[in-house]
């Protein structure tokens, strides 16, 4: 079928040549009419070829890596394109030229020669600008990779230190069934960990133009999504722990006796506890803060309010939000290659109660937080620190899509959070 076209195409366009008009001054065109013939069906081909080559250049620029690659290869990209389309249309021209003389064909087909001539040259500086903006972009989006890898594992280092605390400070109580769960988290983490130190280490010695850079990124981005995933598992079984050793000390008050102390002193040491904590927790209906608003129904909202965060499983918001951080994350995505890195979510008002710390503005007092009204998240992955580049690029887009980071968490706030956004709809809370 090919063939039948590129010969109904070269036949068309040896008639507009004037090649089979009774009336064209040649003694023989014959061999001149077999050469046009050629060329025709070679100047098909070529232009066949050389707009694929065009279409997937293109496509490259659009795609992540043609995004992240340094400005100057898409600059020299988008100058291989505009050669490449410029020999297209020449040879389009020449397709198409009026009939004229012997002679003026011969000369035709000497410009179709010269530009068939310029094809290959052409062709090689279009894939090598097309693979430089590749590897550009893979190096690039690598190196971002490698950062948020990089915060994953020491926001991962800094709760397994806090759960290995937990693990010690709780062997002391009688019972703690969510003991064991903490320490085979903390033993899976431990393990995330050394596969992040020899990624980091392999990804250092990769080559830029090597096939083990589009592996080594989805590696990282893997990685960075499980570190997250284990560093939340550690801060739930952290939670159950210091509730589950909490309500054994209060069982051993009851009886008498502390856990720890036997019958030593256990007794005195609760009314002490209880005396330095008297006051310090907000009363229902009221939040220790100004900005805070309290509601009764934070913590306590309906499954049918509550939407799943795609991109981060286990962790939800209110439904009416959900939209718009997924399109938030999906444009994060197409700029650093890899999802946000969600630490938290909507919490109910049991996990708000075994958060709070009244001698801590880490959490506010349970009925107070965003968190409870699933408007809000804590975002890792390189967003946790002030000034960094995942911080700054949601500074300048997550109100785009319905989320911001609020004035008590900046930098001048009361309490500095870079890694705490909310939905627009939310009371300007924890």
């Amino acid at each position: 079928m090919a063939v039948t076209v590129s010969l109904v195409i070269a036949a068309g366009s040896a008639y507009g040549l004037g090649l089979f008009d009774p009336g064209a001054r040649t003694a023989d065109p014959q061999p001149v009419v077999a050469d046009a013939h050629a060329a025709v069906a070679e100047n098909a081909a070529l232009r066949g070829h050389l707009a694929t080559e065009i279409k997937d250049a293109r496509a490259v620029l659009k795609s992540p890596d043609g995004r992240a690659a340094a400005k100057s290869d898409r600059q020299a990209l988008d100058a291989a394109i505009d050669d490449a389309r410029s020999l297209v249309k020449s040879l389009e021209s020449v397709a198409s030229s009026p009939p004229g003389t012997a002679a003026e064909v011969s000369a035709v087909l000497e410009r179709t020669s010269e530009l068939h001539q310029d094809a290959p040259a052409v062709t090689a500086a279009l894939r090598d600008a097309t693979t430089a903006v590749v590897t550009s972009g893979r190096l690039a989006r690598l190196e971002r990779a490698g950062s948020g890898l990089e915060e994953a594992r020491t926001t991962l280092q800094a709760v397994m230190a806090d759960g290995e605390r937990a693990y010690a400070e709780s062997e002391a109580a009688a019972e703690v069934p969510d003991r064991d769960s903490l320490r085979v988290a903390l033993d899976e983490s431990g393990d995330l960990v050394a596969r992040a130190d020899g990624l980091l280490e392999t990804a250092a010695g990769v080559k830029p133009r090597s096939d083990a850079l589009a592996d080594l990124l989805g590696q990282a981005r893997e990685l960075t999504t499980a570190m997250s995933e284990a560093a939340a598992r550690i801060e739930d079984a952290i939670a159950a722990v210091v509730t589950a050793a909490q309500e054994d000390g209060a069982d051993a008050e009851a009886d008498g006796s502390d856990p720890a102390a036997g019958d030593t002193g256990g007794e005195a040491a609760a009314d002490v506890a209880t005396e330095e904590n008297a006051g310090t927790t907000a009363p229902a209906g009221t939040c220790p803060e100004p900005d805070q608003v309290w509601s009764a129904e934070n913590g306590h909202l309906s499954s049918s309010e509550l939407a799943q965060i795609p991109f981060a499983s286990g962790h939800y918001v209110r439904a009416d939000v959900v939209g718009g951080l997924t399109e938030l994350n999906e444009a994060y995505a197409a700029e650093f290659g890899v999802n946000l890195t969600i630490n938290s979510s909507y919490r109910t008002y049991a996990d708000q109660e075994a958060l709070y710390d009244p001698t801590s503005k880490t959490a506010a007092p349970p009925g107070c937080s965003n968190h409870g009204t699933g408007l809000a998240i804590d975002i890792g992955g390189g967003v946790q620190t002030f000034g960094s580049a995942q911080y700054e690029w949601l500074k300048a887009n997550a109100e785009a899509h319905g989320w911001v980071h609020p004035p008590f968490a900046e930098p001048s706030g009361r309490n500095p959070e870079p890694w705490h956004w909310q939905s627009v709809h939310a009371p300007n809370s924890y």
